[in-house]
């Protein structure tokens, strides 16, 4: 996606939201009715609650727990006081938008726990989260938190056969131990285009942007974990090209957890020491990779219908304030 798409696109869901804020609450609820009575496939709706939210037993909310209206209130002040502090104003809007838009639904006075950004801990008590680590993560409840960044697909056109025979990766490295150790290893490889494209510096393995378009005309691309999860796995598994990571460590509403190595993406060594054996052996065996984009495809699909996740979002939400005796 260009800069251009991207910044269309993220300035339309504010408008979008802003909008919503301003909509009565008792129209949420007068709403809730007709959208859980549409008709889906009701197993596999309750595995994805289950999975999103693993707890079983009753627990209380804490003492920092909030309305909907203290939520409301919590954001105008963090805003008020980036721009008193000339701070970014943008930083969680987009985490608060998509718990409001949830949160809604129920009645005032309920309440909730929830943490905004990369959470790369297990929660102490039980919370509302966009990430959590894929073990020990029973009180970490996943909802679909800044989506917008997360949930970006493609239309890929172009055929795994007619891309290029080589892998590629752009990102940002800074912070990220990871991704600093792979770009300054293996930038020299010939198989290999890969750099980071921010903060840009002075060293060799420092590239221009590179939009998701151009990156779509490589066979395989490099997905990995920053702050918490990577951003680009939706994309890249939406698309035509196989997605190349070492096996995740955390998961956010896309089930990062439950994805099958050399199934679903080409798994590889967390030191990246086999990715250029791995990526030349599916370069030959080209029927075994496009079997791992279909299946990769297969998984994206269950995320795509927006009502559907709406319902799930809800239930989750839901079974929260039953199990905190709401």
């Amino acid at each position: 996606m260009s800069k251009h798409k991207n910044q269309k696109r993220k300035f339309l869901y504010y408008v979008k939201n802003c909008i919503f804020l301003f909509i009565p609450k008792i129209f949420y609820r007068l709403k809730i009715k007709s959208i859980m009575s549409q008709q889906y496939d009701q197993k596999d709706i309750d595995l994805r609650v289950n999975y999103y939210i693993k707890i079983k037993n009753k627990f209380k909310v804490s003492s920092k727990s909030m309305t909907i209206t203290e939520l409301w209130n919590y954001q105008i002040f963090k805003f008020n006081n980036n721009l008193i502090k000339n701070k970014k104003i943008k930083k969680h809007t987009t985490y608060f938008f998509d718990l409001y838009t949830i949160f809604a639904y129920f009645t005032l006075e309920k309440k909730i726990d929830f943490k905004f950004g990369d959470i790369k801990e297990a929660c102490q008590n039980p919370t509302i989260v966009k990430s959590r680590p894929i073990m020990d993560s029973q009180n970490s409840i996943i909802m679909k938190l800044n989506k917008i960044r997360h949930f970006n697909f493609v239309n890929d056109t172009t055929t795994f056969i007619n891309k290029k025979n080589s892998a590629v990766w752009r990102g940002y490295a800074k912070n990220s131990e990871r991704r600093e150790y792979f770009i300054k290893n293996y930038y020299q490889v010939p198989l290999f285009n890969i750099g980071q494209h921010s903060p840009i510096t002075d060293e060799p393995w420092s590239k221009s942007y590179m939009p998701i378009e151009e990156q779509l005309s490589y066979k395989f691309i490099f997905c990995l974990e920053g702050a918490d999860t990577a951003t680009s796995m939706k994309w890249i598994m939406s698309s035509n090209s196989a997605c190349v990571m070492p096996k995740p460590k955390y998961e956010t509403w896309f089930m990062e957890g439950p994805l099958q190595p050399d199934f679903h993406y080409i798994k590889i060594n967390d030191d990246f020491s086999d990715a250029e054996e791995k990526i030349k052996y599916y370069s030959k065996h080209t029927d075994k990779a496009l079997k791992i984009i279909t299946n990769a495809q297969n998984y994206v699909d269950q995320f795509q219908n927006k009502k559907r996740e709406k319902i799930i979002s809800i239930l989750v939400m839901n079974r929260y304030f039953s199990l905190s005796g709401q």
